[in-house]
């Protein structure tokens, strides 16, 4: 089945995720958790040893977030991990969450999976590559090749502190985003 998240729900999301930006100052990029963490206590991010195909989870006991990432993961992986498990401290608070991360979700794609996931994937994303940001620094999309597309993944990925595959994806949402933008415009 597929879904996709309403208007409303996801002006929520971003309206979320800039109080976030707002609070922790973040105006370039790499998003940092230090200033995150900083201005929003209470949180434990542990590497830890996770049941394959799970890559991250949020627990709460008490007052206490616990985020939880697979230890094995490279850096950039881990990042996006743990701007999900937030997503689900902020959106999804009564509930515990172990959870399968999809790294190349896209948000303007249709979703496979659960509601809430797909939220996540979405709040995550807007936190460490928010589209604004990305229309001021990334240039023109138009006709570009498969490897030139590939190039521009790899070459702004560490600039957002993503891997390479999410910052491919995170770019396919903007050129549907420019073209969404310009069609307003006509």
């Amino acid at each position: 089945m597929k879904e996709t998240m309403d208007t409303e729900r996801e002006n929520q999301v971003i309206a979320t995720v800039s109080y976030i930006h707002q609070l922790t100052g973040f105006r370039e990029p790499p998003f940092s958790f230090k200033h995150f963490f900083d201005n929003f206590p209470g949180y434990q991010v542990i590497a830890a040893r996770l049941p394959r195909g799970y890559d991250g989870e949020f627990l709460r006991r008490g007052c206490e977030k616990i985020i939880r990432y697979r230890a094995e993961s490279h850096d950039f992986t881990s990042r996006f991990t743990i701007a999900h498990e937030i997503a689900h401290s902020f959106l999804h608070h009564q509930e515990d969450y172990c959870c399968r991360v999809n790294r190349s979700f896209r948000i303007y794609a249709a979703v496979k999976k659960s509601p809430k996931e797909a939220e996540a994937n979405f709040f995550a994303l807007e936190l460490l590559a928010p589209l604004p940001m990305l229309e001021r620094l990334v240039p023109a999309l138009e006709n570009l090749g498969e490897s030139e597309f590939n190039e521009l993944g790899a070459q702004f990925g560490p600039v957002f502190g993503l891997n390479s595959l999410t910052m491919k994806a995170r770019l396919k949402d903007l050129s549907i985003y420019r073209r969404w933008d310009e069609g307003e415009w006509l």
